[in-house]
């Protein structure tokens, strides 16, 4: 259903670029994308397929681990590598199954993103993940769905408020990753770390002016300081 990316083809990036800004995106609440991860487990199980393990990123993560926010518009993952894997091909054949059954929409399981991490990034990110140990979801011996890194969900937010296009919630959704990313490691984060993050992922490198409003959002939210200098 065009619902996998497993390459770094520029053309695949302009399809998905442009379908993305001109696709109205059913949204998902949090019961509806357990009940489709559900209904994915529950076919791989039936195929016998030994235990499968893939990361969210974005607004699936916020709606079903931290419920700040009450649906979104599909759920993104991406697995160990960007190349074409035959895990990811049963993912998107079982979610493709899941569609039909409980009327999802076309693209509402998908690993678009995967696109935009580099291959020699995403197999560390994969198992940052892991070791971050956030479930989204699971079914024991079947699905495994962690969180993404804090501290790339985090980047990839800051990428997306530094470019035209940002949402309302986007500068919530900062401040909510910084929080577990401080709350994980126990320490507020220096403003270099998220320049250096930046360009570790290849994203955008967030200003002063953004980072400030990061900084006062968070201290808003928390009363405490979340980002310091150095």
């Amino acid at each position: 259903m065009g619902n996998c990316f497993s390459s770094g083809d520029p053309s695949a990036l302009s399809e998905l670029v442009n379908r993305r800004t001109t696709t109205t995106e059913e949204q998902l609440t949090k019961e509806k994308i357990v009940q489709g991860l559900q209904a994915v487990a529950d076919t791989l199980k039936k195929a016998r397929q030994p235990p499968i393990t893939i990361v969210a990123v974005g607004g699936a993560v916020n709606t079903v681990l931290l419920k700040t926010r009450a649906s979104t518009g599909d759920v993104d993952f991406f697995y160990r590598t960007k190349t074409k894997h035959d895990d990811v091909s049963k993912i998107i054949i079982a979610a493709d199954n899941a569609r039909t059954k409980l009327r999802l929409g076309e693209q509402w399981l998908n690993n678009h993103t995967a696109v935009f991490i580099e291959e020699g990034t995403i197999k560390s990110l994969y198992d940052e993940a892991i070791q971050q140990n956030e479930v989204v979801f699971s079914a024991p011996g079947t699905l495994t769905v962690y969180a993404a890194p804090w501290r790339y969900a985090l980047a990839a937010k800051l990428d997306r408020l530094a470019k035209p296009g940002a949402r309302p919630y986007d500068i919530n959704d900062a401040v909510d990753y910084l929080s577990k990313l401080i709350a994980k490691r126990g320490t507020a984060v220096k403003r270099s770390e998220l320049e250096q993050w930046a360009k570790e992922f290849k994203f955008t490198v967030p200003t002063k002016q953004l980072i400030d409003q990061l900084a006062d959002e968070y201290k808003k939210k928390t009363h405490k300081d979340g980002i310091v200098s150095g």
